[in-house]
């Protein structure tokens, strides 16, 4: 399971080694208020939910999970500072960290662990983590700092699952109402920044959590602003308005890295974009197979990514990039062919009707226009419908959409890249993690049997089935993975980033990060 992991944080260590070389050979220093500009905000303050994308990157600085993932691939210890497997496969018992504290004092136990856990199990909270605990049978604690979870049965990439708070976030019991999404305020967590003010659409600012159990922050404050137009925010960065940025505009990455543009550097995270294309299969006009394949062969992958990221991005037809251990022999290159798509839309029995796709400014706006033209060759008749982002997330996981482009992470193990994806859900009008709504009987039943298999190889023939049932069904379609890069003043020193661009990780980010001024 931890082969591909290996393999892609070894590439890591060979891009990130250069960028903390310098900065471990300065003393850090204490205290100041760093700014970062980011391109868009969370949306919720709930833990649990929608915890993907930028929302896991904010929550991060604030809450942990029991486990983490240091920059060699090897699975650490974070708040559970242990933990056995039994011979079976089917029971972790997990030693939690005594003395941590969270954001308002009260000390984390094993009761903490469980209700944080059976909260994101519980179908009634809508929690992203649901379907990643769906393998537990019970949870028990046994004294105040150990914890014992129980599997249905053996589930090799479980361990790894609990690596980041998508599971779930570690909270204080009763801290989360039953049942409801919306929340006034974020919960107390145990990580090494605590939520001061939030004003939406303007800034977050957070403080130093002084009681933290690990490598406390050497910065007092961090403030992040939002700055959605990616020129603004880099125009911010240079002036010295902001601190640092994120997601630098590619066309000017270049020139940073040159040299070009004095009192900045860049922090490069190498696969941190990924970029498919959802259909939403559960619905006209793409609940028809033929309009889906279609849509496949119409499309110029290159050109999207290169709309998307000046020539940055590398395509792929695999949810891992040729090379890399999960990468799956066999399949011919998806090509264009627009004869074969104009037949099938032929046969689907599409007439030039109007088919709406909504998206918000922003990073994807390129891809969508471009993808708009390129369709528009074989006929098809896409009106675009901007919107803000949270509206923009409601009509996708609601299922009001048509296709929609969106993102992903390079995961360790191929049941977390393939599983939540394309695992059936029963609720098409609160999709958590297939936001497809296509459901495969026989699919599933593969995967079932990927979740249990311990032998790679065998892993491997299941996910080539997997695949291939992809190819023919089309619920999405693959586009590529580019890098991301941190931009930022001179004297920010310390900072570096995973593979995923977050703001925080086992081995480093934010809580690490220090002012030389």
């Amino acid at each position: 399971m931890m082969n591909a992991f290996l393999f892609i944080l070894g590439f890591w260590l060979i891009v990130l080694a250069p960028l903390h070389v310098d900065a471990a050979s300065d003393k850090p220093k204490r205290g100041g208020t760093l700014t970062l500009g980011i391109s868009r905000e969370p949306v919720l303050m709930h833990p649990m939910i929608a915890t993907g994308s930028v929302e896991r990157k904010v929550r991060e600085l604030m809450f942990e999970s029991l486990l983490g993932v240091d920059i060699t691939g090897k699975i650490q210890p974070s708040l559970a500072e242990s933990w056995t497997i039994s011979d079976n496969g089917r029971l972790y018992t997990f030693n939690l960290r005594r003395g941590v504290k969270f954001h308002d004092g009260r000390e984390m136990t094993g009761e903490d662990v469980r209700y944080s856990a059976l909260y994101a199990i519980d179908p009634k909270n809508g929690a992203y983590g649901q379907s990643m605990l769906a393998p537990v049978e019970r949870i028990d604690t046994e004294g105040k700092y150990v914890v014992k979870i129980l599997l249905k049965k053996p589930s090799p990439p479980f361990l790894a699952s609990l690596t980041d708070i998508q599971p779930f976030a570690v909270v204080p019991k009763e801290s989360l109402p039953v049942g409801v999404s919306k929340l006034e305020r974020f919960p107390p967590g145990t990580g090494p920044f605590k939520v001061v003010e939030w004003q939406p659409g303007q800034r977050f600012l957070f403080e130093r959590f002084a009681d933290y159990w690990g490598q406390k922050a050497f910065i007092d404050r961090l403030v992040m602003r939002t700055i959605p137009d990616g020129a603004i925010r880099f125009t911010a960065v240079q002036t010295g308005d902001v601190d640092m940025i994120e997601f630098t505009p590619f066309e000017w990455v270049k020139q940073v890295s040159e040299g070009k543009i004095r009192g900045l550097h860049v922090v490069k995270a190498p696969y941190a974009s990924f970029r498919r294309i959802v259909f939403n299969a559960a619905a006209p006009p793409f609940n028809n197979k033929k309009m889906r394949q279609a849509i496949a062969y119409a499309i110029d992958k290159k050109e999207l990514m290169d709309a998307g990221f000046f020539g940055f991005g590398e395509v792929v037809d695999q949810r891992y990039p040729a090379g890399y251990s999960w990468f799956i022999e066999g399949f011919p290159p998806q090509t264009r062919d627009l004869a074969k798509a104009a037949a099938l839309l032929k046969e689907a029995g599409y007439k030039g009707e109007a088919i709406s796709v909504n998206s918000y400014p922003g990073e994807y706006e390129p891809m969508i226009t471009t993808l708009q033209a390129q369709l528009k060759k074989v006929g098809i008749n896409v009106k675009i419908e901007m919107m803000d982002f949270g509206a923009h997330r409601a009509r996708i996981r609601s299922g009001d959409y048509t296709l929609n482009i969106t993102g992903g992470n390079l995961e360790t193990d191929p049941y977390e890249a393939y599983g939540a994806n394309r695992r059936c859900e029963s609720d098409l009008k609160r999709r958590r993690n297939n936001l497809s709504g296509h459901c495969d009987k026989e699919v599933e039943a593969w995967l079932d049997q990927a979740e249990q298999e311990s032998d790679n190889n065998k892993r491997r023939a299941i996910f080539k089935q997997i695949l291939q049932k992809h190819f023919e069904d089309v619920a999405e379609i693959y586009i590529g993975y580019a890098p991301r890069f941190f931009s930022m003043r001179d004297y920010v020193k310390g900072f570096n980033t995973s593979g995923d661009d977050v703001y925080r990780w086992w081995g480093g980010g934010m809580n690490h990060t220090w002012l030389d001024k």
